[in-house]
């Protein structure tokens, strides 16, 4: 099954099931209402042609994104980023909606496939999400099988020496719920989402600049143990874990 995540600056909301069609904008006819004057009133479209999904835009004012780049119509593929103003939506295509608990219910937001999102209190729900983001961790390791990513800092100042990547999403940014921290007055809340799937990881530029192997890198890339990923004057090494134990302890 296929969903959407939205995602408010920094702030995660709700996943979304995406079945045949669904609708996104300001008007409450939506599958996906985001009641922000930036959205157009039907903004987008995401629906299902044979075996894909394709994201087509309504003749929006102000456009939609994938992976940072203005579209029309769009193919879609496992760990895109969608952006519509300062609203991101990720499409996950091998999502599991029966497992996950709604995190409407414990954001006291009436259950069901409408999103309301009022900007404005985007911090008390993030503080919600925190806690919900908690109890989810375990079930998020289940369904991404395989070994566990590893973000070391190789340059530039930063909370820890090194980050594992263990749930499906990670952010880097200055917002409170990044995963790793930039500094600085004009550092964007979210720069770069890494995406875990069965397949291994997908670092997609969202703000700022993002280089890989010292390669400028607008949209999205695969990453491999061994790759070195510049955002906001970070420099981080990725390594897959179970990669790394296994050669020290050949070596040994």
């Amino acid at each position: 099954m296929a969903s959407l995540t939205l995602q408010f600056e920094d702030v995660f909301l709700k996943e979304s099931a995406v079945t045949e069609k669904a609708t996104i904008g300001r008007l409450p006819d939506n599958t996906i209402v985001i009641d922000n004057p930036g959205i157009s009133s039907h903004h987008a479209c995401v629906f299902r042609a044979a075996e894909d999904f394709v994201i087509e835009d309504l003749q929006s004012t102000n456009g939609t994104f994938v992976n940072g780049t203005r579209i029309t119509r769009s193919k879609l593929t496992h760990g895109d980023v969608v952006t519509l103003g300062k609203h991101t939506l990720f499409f996950n295509q091998l999502a599991d909606l029966a497992t996950s608990q709604p995190l409407e219910a414990a954001a006291g937001v009436p259950q069901g496939e409408t999103i309301f999102l009022d900007p404005h209190n985007h911090q008390r729900v993030l503080t919600v999400l925190r806690h919900a983001e908690d109890r989810a961790a375990a079930g998020d390791q289940a369904e991404t099988a395989g070994p566990v990513g590893v973000l070391r800092v190789v340059a530039g100042t930063s909370d820890r020496p090194e980050y594992e990547l263990i749930g499906h999403t990670s952010l880097i940014g200055k917002g409170a719920s990044t995963l790793i921290r930039l500094r600085g007055w004009f550092k964007p809340n979210v720069a770069v989402a890494v995406t875990r799937n069965r397949h291994g990881y997908v670092a997609t530029k969202l703000r700022g600049k993002m280089f890989v192997n010292s390669q400028p890198v607008s949209g999205r890339h695969d990453l491999k143990s061994g790759d070195v990923l510049s955002v906001g004057g970070l420099t981080l090494e990725f390594r897959l874990k179970n990669t790394e134990s296994e050669q020290h302890a050949g070596a040994a």
